[in-house]
């Protein structure tokens, strides 16, 4: 199992304490509306420079094509001039929502990443370890069942999954 710096785990703390600042329960089918429910509903994006412009720049990036990757899972994403760090969040639906994802399954954890284009290395390593992570069938099912558990108890499963995975995007950096 890979150890965290210092940093992270007082990170991890500070975030686990407001869980629905990452996490939410997804009640819309509907992509466009799954995706704005996200970011919505998780506070992680409520300190972007402009909000509305995010939530624009993710739906115009969905035009284009779809986010959702295969085995339930999709990745929204956006750029936002301004932040020094990628934020995260991640929805989860019980009904599915259907993504026109390569493999017909309907999303049923949508993340969505907002970062800008000065922190590109960034986004890449935070877009690289989602994508490392879902693969496996065994963190998709952890996922999935957070949906299932009290509020408290599916903080600690989701951060205790995501610290053991070395999850970059939970930490944060010093710099030099």
């Amino acid at each position: 199992m890979k150890h965290l710096p210092s940093l992270c785990i007082v990170t991890l703390v500070i975030i686990h304490s407001d869980c629905q600042s990452v996490i939410c329960q997804l009640q819309e089918n509907d992509k466009k509306k799954a995706i704005l429910e996200v970011i919505d509903s998780c506070s992680i994006f409520q300190s972007l420079p402009d909000v509305e412009r995010f939530k624009r720049g993710v739906l115009r990036r969905e035009r284009i094509e779809t986010t959702g990757i295969g085995h339930g899972v999709a990745i929204a994403h956006g750029k936002i001039l301004g932040l020094d760090s990628v934020k995260i969040a991640l929805g989860l639906s019980t009904k599915g929502i259907d993504f026109a994802s390569k493999d017909g399954l309907p999303v049923h954890l949508l993340f969505v990443i907002a970062s800008s284009p000065s922190i590109q290395i960034e986004y890449l390593r935070a877009l690289s370890a989602i994508l490392q992570s879902v693969r496996t069938e065994q963190v998709r099912e952890h996922l999935l069942a957070l949906k299932d558990l009290g509020h408290d108890e599916r903080c600690e499963r989701f951060f205790s999954m995501m610290s053991s995975q070395n999850f970059v995007w939970l930490c944060k950096t010093q710099k030099d």
